[in-house]
């Protein structure tokens, strides 16, 4: 990767927004190291470099029409990110790698999805599972939040009900609070705060751990957010979740094994990363 330059794309989700790199090795384009955790930093940060939530790397599989490897904007592997998979399929499918329908891996985990009309992506999700010790949250409500549970949807989510208006909630204060509990320790978790605008239909803020900050738009927090609803409130499929950066859907079935994520996707712009970037950022390899 030394002095090569480096072509990426940006591309966003309802908002949230990825540095998406096509890394495979037909001999047309330099490879990304996704272990220089400190680079990854540089470019995901939004005064020094391209700015996003996260990056991710496109590269060839045997078994799937490609892998993906994803990084939050803190430089480490994130497992797992709604909104960033549907974004890499829709420019994997302008590039070419993909059809319509495809099949990809993420860190070993089979997802499939399909590029729909107007932009819009849907994904398949993995199911999602429950831990017995984090069910009792009790002690964690109060009448600001009087409700709130903790699945994993392809990362830990924390789902907290708000009595307030969500555009007067210090969404970064409370959300570093609950992320960095020690009820969720050692791994931490995403917190999205919600408040039900009607049935079947959810306001949603998040703050996402590895960004450690309130994004537009979380895709699995959306997920873990349906399911709640669900699960709580009996409702039935498919939710609608209002994100600040736009409008997702949540489509599942009552055992929450068929779970379908829709949204928007967007190319923001395509840029290089040459020679004089990596001299002016010299520092981050240190």
């Amino acid at each position: 990767m030394k002095n090569q330059p480096i072509r990426f794309h940006k591309l966003h989700g309802a908002g949230n927004d990825f540095v998406i790199i096509d890394n495979r090795s037909d001999g047309k384009h330099a490879r990304f190291d996704g272990k220089n955790a400190a680079l990854i930093r540089r470019i995901c940060d939004r005064h020094f470099g391209v700015g996003a939530d996260g990056l991710m790397l496109i590269s060839e599989d045997t078994d799937s029409d490609f892998q993906l490897e994803y990084y939050n904007a803190d430089g480490f592997p994130g497992e797992m990110c709604g909104n960033g998979a549907r974004c890499a399929v829709w420019l994997a499918h302008l590039l070419g790698v993909t059809g319509r329908q495809c099949k990809f891996i993420v860190w070993g985990e089979n997802y499939e999805a399909e590029v729909l009309e107007n932009q819009q992506v849907r994904l398949k999700m993995n199911p999602p599972t429950f831990s017995a010790e984090r069910q009792n949250l009790q002690s964690l409500c109060d009448n600001r939040f009087p409700e709130m549970g903790w699945l994993n949807t392809g990362v830990p989510h924390l789902v907290v009900k708000s009595a307030e208006n969500l555009a007067a909630l210090d969404v970064r204060k409370f959300g570093a609070y609950f992320r960095y509990h020690p009820k969720f320790e050692p791994e931490g978790v995403n917190v999205n705060f919600v408040v039900p605008e009607s049935e079947h239909q959810l306001n949603v803020r998040v703050y996402e751990r590895g960004v450690e900050n309130e994004t537009l738009a979380c895709g699995t927090g959306a997920v873990a957010c349906a399911i709640y609803a669900a699960q709580q409130w009996q409702w039935q499929s498919p939710v609608r979740v209002n994100a600040v950066g736009g409008v997702l859907q949540i489509a599942f079935d009552p055992d929450f094994q068929q779970i379908y994520l829709t949204g928007p996707v967007a190319t923001v712009f395509e840029g290089e990363l040459n020679e004089l970037y990596f001299q002016n950022n010299a520092v981050v390899n240190q």
